[in-house]
């Protein structure tokens, strides 16, 4: 879910790709943390990439049960977009499972 809504931030020219993830945790909290790779080929995506870097701190995404937490650029070229995105199980929604 969260690869559509950064790929819906930034543009239907941009590939959004999933590098890695992994199990994070904390003494109170449960999630996973997100590596995404977001190609923007063109020069007219250049401005695209830079709405997009501005806009993420901000944007709420949508996961049932899951807030996110922290999103960072991680790196960052011409054409290219490195982002790490922590994604935690929201206990407010999931306190009666």
């Amino acid at each position: 879910m969260i690869v559509s809504q950064i790929k819906a931030l930034a543009g239907h020219h941009a590939s959004v790709t999933l590098t890695r993830e992994r199990p994070w945790a904390s003494i109170t909290f449960a999630g996973t943390r997100h590596s995404f790779a977001v190609d923007c080929p063109g020069d007219p995506e250049t401005e695209r990439m830079q709405n997009l870097v501005k806009a993420l701190p901000d944007h709420e995404f949508a996961i049932p049960g899951y807030f996110v937490a922290d999103i960072l650029v991680t790196g960052q070229s011409e054409k290219q977009i490195f982002l790490e995105a922590l994604s935690i199980i929201d206990p407010a929604k999931n306190a009666g499972d």
